[in-house]
């Protein structure tokens, strides 16, 4: 009688000890959602495509440009999201913005052009000739109505498509819905580096 309970404690810690080593090598070798070993890994792809532009799981350095944007509406500046196009702990577009500043960060692994247009899309807002956001030129049967863009202080003809406008390095892009600022900015102090 006395080998059963010898027998029956040496299978517990047999089974403790097994169940010990597959919760270690499961801690190692599979990091969990929060770890930065996961958000760094190399998979691609981990949110929709949008306009031909990826969600990657890192940030890629082939083309690493910057612009500015300005939004005024009705004279006054609106307000740029920080981390448009980033999911946090899974991925980040190609186009993004960081903080609160207006600067779009462009960090693409391919050499292609990127457009403003491109931008809202991925911002998910709504962007052409005729509108921006709820902001629909001619809305309300008002005159000064109007949409405007300047691209380092020089106003982009209206018979141009907003959205196909290609983002250059250190562009100061302003888009302008009705009245205009006191001063179109002309240029952007971008921190050393950028």
């Amino acid at each position: 009688m006395t080998n059963k309970p010898k027998k029956w404690i040496l299978i517990g810690v047999g089974v403790l000890f097994a169940i010990f080593i597959g919760l270690a090598l499961t801690w190692i070798i599979a990091p969990s959602l929060d770890s930065p070993l996961l958000t760094y890994a190399s998979t691609t792809n981990n949110g929709p495509i949008i306009s031909g532009i990826s969600c990657d799981s890192l940030e890629h350095f082939n083309i690493h440009i910057h612009a500015h944007l300005d939004i005024f509406i009705n004279g006054k500046p609106y307000p740029i999201p920080a981390d448009i196009g980033i999911t946090p702990n899974q991925c980040i577009y190609w186009m993004h913005t960081h903080d609160y500043t207006g600067i779009i960060h462009i960090e693409s692994p391919k050499d292609r052009d990127f457009t403003l247009g491109e931008f809202f899309d991925i911002w998910g807002r709504k962007f052409d000739n005729n509108q921006i956001f709820d902001n629909i030129v001619g809305k309300g049967g008002s005159n000064n109505n109007a949409l405007s863009i300047y691209i380092n202080g020089n106003r982009v003809s209206n018979s141009i498509d907003y959205r196909e406008i290609k983002i250059d390095a250190h562009d100061e892009i302003a888009i302008i819905y009705r009245t205009s600022p006191d001063s179109i900015p002309l240029s952007y102090q971008f921190p050393k580096g950028l």
